[in-house]
């Protein structure tokens, strides 16, 4: 005889057995759900950049190889992000320096 617990999302009986509940469709297991699966971090990554690392650290899905992959890949993007608002923060400066000067400079 299976066991009965509750869910502790909203808190409707579920089976013991169950991984998803059936009522709220939430994973009844810690670091088991979407977010945590490949498609959920490559998904993350694309929005939150190298915010999504703890999800990869998180995840009981992906292997630890993988997991270090994935923490290569993000730090890369992370710097390469980092790079690139630095420059783009110069070329503001340059852009607005020529605007406060009165144009472009003479030859």
């Amino acid at each position: 005889m299976n066991g009965v617990k509750t869910c502790p999302h909203c808190h409707n009986a579920v089976d013991e057995k169950d991984n998803y509940c059936r009522f709220c469709g939430r994973s009844l297991k810690p670091g088991r759900g979407f977010f945590y699966s490949h498609s959920g971090i490559i998904l993350a990554a694309l929005v939150l950049g190298p915010f999504a690392l703890p999800l990869v650290w998180l995840s009981k899905i992906i292997s630890t190889p993988a997991k270090w992959i994935y923490t290569l890949l993000l730090l890369l993007l992370g710097v390469y992000l980092a790079v690139a608002f630095y420059h783009a923060f110069l070329l503001m400066q340059d852009a607005t320096q020529l605007l406060l000067n009165g144009g472009l400079p003479t030859l």
